[in-house]
């Protein structure tokens, strides 16, 4: 006769030690909502979370890319590739620096992300990305300021021959040599002026570029 209260009691017991429910939106539409309980559950029911969705973005990088802090502690937490790469061959810290974002950076690098910062302050120049926020970044993890690109040209004549003054402005105020030529020889103010920039020319001669 005590059967079936025992019965009750196990299957009570059961149910109370069952894992989180079985998400109930996809996990990329979770990760743009930022909704940490889908989240938790997707990684629960052993989601993928390395792979890349339609847009070709991991989990982490969409995490990254709208500045969800918690929720890239969280995947950071449970073993995702920190390197994984974009469709485009960029890894979350990418995205963390080139939207400005110092604080997931930082997590990221603490976490053990691989940071090239000069090759990614090349491309910050060629992009036209001028936040002050990612050059100071990159500066201040090692950025060379006068490496060349393919080209032969620095950060700061690739900003120059974009006519980005508001980058150039930044990369001449963390110590950008204003004097730098081009593999032509032609100096960073002598483009200026035939491209007739006469505001970066000007910012160029107040640093000492003659």
């Amino acid at each position: 006769m005590k059967t079936i209260p025992l019965l009750i009691l196990v299957l009570f017991l059961l149910a109370g030690c069952s894992g989180p429910e079985k998400p109930t939106v996809t996990l990329y539409l979770a990760m743009q909502r930022g909704d940490i309980e889908q989240i938790e559950r997707h990684i629960a029911w052993g989601s993928d979370m390395n792979r890349l969705n339609r847009d070709g973005y991991a989990p982490l990088h969409v995490a990254v890319r709208n500045g969800r802090l918690a929720i890239t502690r969280l995947l950071i937490k449970h073993g995702v590739d920190i390197d994984r790469k974009d469709v485009r061959g960029h890894t979350a810290i990418y995205h963390a620096i080139f939207t400005a974002n110092p604080r997931i950076a930082d997590l990221l690098l603490k976490a053990g992300a691989t940071l090239e910062a000069t090759p990614m302050l090349l491309e910050l120049a060629q992009q036209g990305i001028s936040e002050r926020e990612a050059v100071r970044y990159l500066v201040d993890h090692g950025a060379n300021l006068e490496a060349r690109d393919d080209r032969g040209d620095t950060a700061l004549l690739i900003a120059i021959r974009q006519g980005n003054h508001k980058l150039a402005k930044h990369l001449v105020n963390f110590g950008a040599d204003v004097t730098v030529t081009d593999a032509s020889g032609q100096s960073a103010l002598q483009i200026a002026k035939s491209l007739n920039l006469s505001d970066i020319a000007l910012l160029l001669k107040r640093n000492g570029a003659t």
